[in-house]
Protein backbone atom coordinates (compact mmCIF):
# COMPACT_ATOMS: atom_id res chain seq x y z
CA UNK A 1 0.00 0.00 0.00
CA UNK A 2 1.29 3.27 -0.78
CA UNK A 3 0.06 6.46 0.88
CA UNK A 4 1.09 9.68 -0.57
CA UNK A 5 0.25 12.96 1.35
CA UNK A 6 -0.52 16.30 -0.40
CA UNK A 7 -0.33 19.75 1.66
CA UNK A 8 -1.83 22.99 0.14
CA UNK A 9 -1.59 26.16 1.22
CA UNK A 10 -4.49 27.83 -0.56
CA UNK A 11 -4.21 31.37 -1.43
CA UNK A 12 -7.02 32.31 1.34
CA UNK A 13 -4.26 30.59 3.66
CA UNK A 14 -7.05 27.62 4.38
CA UNK A 15 -4.29 24.75 4.67
CA UNK A 16 -5.36 21.55 3.06
CA UNK A 17 -4.07 18.06 4.26
CA UNK A 18 -4.90 14.97 2.45
CA UNK A 19 -3.75 11.52 1.61
CA UNK A 20 -5.67 8.32 1.00
CA UNK A 21 -6.06 7.57 4.88
CA UNK A 22 -7.51 11.18 5.71
CA UNK A 23 -8.21 14.76 4.68
CA UNK A 24 -7.97 17.93 6.81
CA UNK A 25 -8.74 21.64 6.14
CA UNK A 26 -8.08 24.52 8.55
CA UNK A 27 -7.63 28.25 8.57
CA UNK A 28 -5.31 27.94 11.41
CA UNK A 29 -2.23 26.76 9.59
CA UNK A 30 0.52 27.96 12.40
CA UNK A 31 -1.51 25.51 14.63
CA UNK A 32 -1.53 22.61 13.07
CA UNK A 33 1.96 23.27 11.57
CA UNK A 34 3.05 24.29 14.63
CA UNK A 35 4.35 20.73 15.55
CA UNK A 36 6.87 21.03 12.38
CA UNK A 37 9.70 23.46 13.82
CA UNK A 38 13.28 23.65 14.47
CA UNK A 39 13.84 22.00 18.28
CA UNK A 40 15.38 24.81 19.83
CA UNK A 41 18.72 24.61 21.06
CA UNK A 42 20.29 24.65 24.34
CA UNK A 43 22.20 27.44 24.12
CA UNK A 44 18.86 29.42 22.56
CA UNK A 45 16.61 28.05 25.34
CA UNK A 46 16.18 30.49 28.07
CA UNK A 47 15.51 28.85 31.21
CA UNK A 48 13.92 29.57 34.83
CA UNK A 49 17.04 28.07 36.27
CA UNK A 50 19.68 28.71 34.23
CA UNK A 51 22.43 27.34 36.13
CA UNK A 52 20.84 24.50 36.58
CA UNK A 53 20.30 24.03 33.08
CA UNK A 54 24.16 24.39 32.04
CA UNK A 55 24.65 21.78 34.78
CA UNK A 56 22.19 18.80 33.49
CA UNK A 57 23.83 19.67 30.32
CA UNK A 58 26.92 18.94 30.99
CA UNK A 59 25.53 15.87 33.08
CA UNK A 60 24.15 14.31 30.20
CA UNK A 61 27.21 15.00 28.00
CA UNK A 62 29.36 12.99 30.23
CA UNK A 63 26.85 10.48 31.10
CA UNK A 64 26.55 9.94 27.18
CA UNK A 65 30.18 9.67 26.48
CA UNK A 66 30.40 6.77 29.57
CA UNK A 67 27.86 4.91 28.29
CA UNK A 68 29.14 5.61 24.40
CA UNK A 69 25.32 6.57 22.88
CA UNK A 70 24.25 10.19 22.17
CA UNK A 71 23.24 12.87 24.11
CA UNK A 72 19.91 12.72 23.56
CA UNK A 73 19.18 8.70 24.49
CA UNK A 74 19.91 10.39 27.86
CA UNK A 75 18.15 13.32 28.38
CA UNK A 76 15.82 14.95 25.00
CA UNK A 77 16.65 19.01 25.13
CA UNK A 78 12.83 19.27 25.30
CA UNK A 79 12.66 16.82 29.17
CA UNK A 80 16.12 18.63 30.26
CA UNK A 81 14.73 22.31 29.06
CA UNK A 82 11.49 20.66 32.08
CA UNK A 83 13.72 20.01 34.13
CA UNK A 84 15.70 22.83 34.30
CA UNK A 85 12.40 25.14 34.26
CA UNK A 86 10.19 23.16 37.02
CA UNK A 87 13.80 21.93 39.20
CA UNK A 88 11.98 19.07 40.77
CA UNK A 89 13.37 17.68 44.12
CA UNK A 90 10.98 14.58 44.72
CA UNK A 91 10.56 11.48 42.73
CA UNK A 92 6.66 12.57 42.12
CA UNK A 93 7.98 15.75 40.66
CA UNK A 94 10.39 14.22 38.46
CA UNK A 95 8.21 11.77 37.94
CA UNK A 96 5.32 14.29 36.66
CA UNK A 97 8.22 15.97 33.98
CA UNK A 98 7.46 14.96 30.80
CA UNK A 99 9.56 12.49 29.28
CA UNK A 100 10.60 10.80 32.36
CA UNK A 101 9.26 8.18 33.15
CA UNK A 102 9.95 5.32 35.29
CA UNK A 103 12.67 3.49 33.58
CA UNK A 104 14.60 6.97 33.13
CA UNK A 105 14.20 7.35 36.70
CA UNK A 106 15.72 3.91 37.78
CA UNK A 107 18.79 5.18 35.69
CA UNK A 108 19.23 8.47 36.54
CA UNK A 109 16.29 9.79 38.61
CA UNK A 110 18.15 9.75 41.82
CA UNK A 111 21.89 11.79 39.99
CA UNK A 112 19.24 14.19 38.51
CA UNK A 113 17.62 15.36 41.64
CA UNK A 114 20.77 15.67 43.77
CA UNK A 115 22.30 17.19 40.76
CA UNK A 116 18.88 20.36 41.35
CA UNK A 117 19.28 20.01 45.22
CA UNK A 118 22.91 21.26 44.86
CA UNK A 119 21.95 24.12 41.70
CA UNK A 120 19.05 25.19 43.95
CA UNK A 121 21.16 25.31 46.76
CA UNK A 122 24.17 27.45 45.22
CA UNK A 123 21.36 29.67 43.64
CA UNK A 124 20.01 30.88 46.72
CA UNK A 125 23.37 31.58 48.06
Amino acid sequence: MQTLLNITLQDDNTLLVQSDVFFLETKDSDALMGRIRRPISADEYQSLHPALKDKLILWRRAKAKEKGVSAFLILTNRTLFAISDQAPLTEEELLAVPGFGPNRFASYGMEILSLVEKSLAEEME
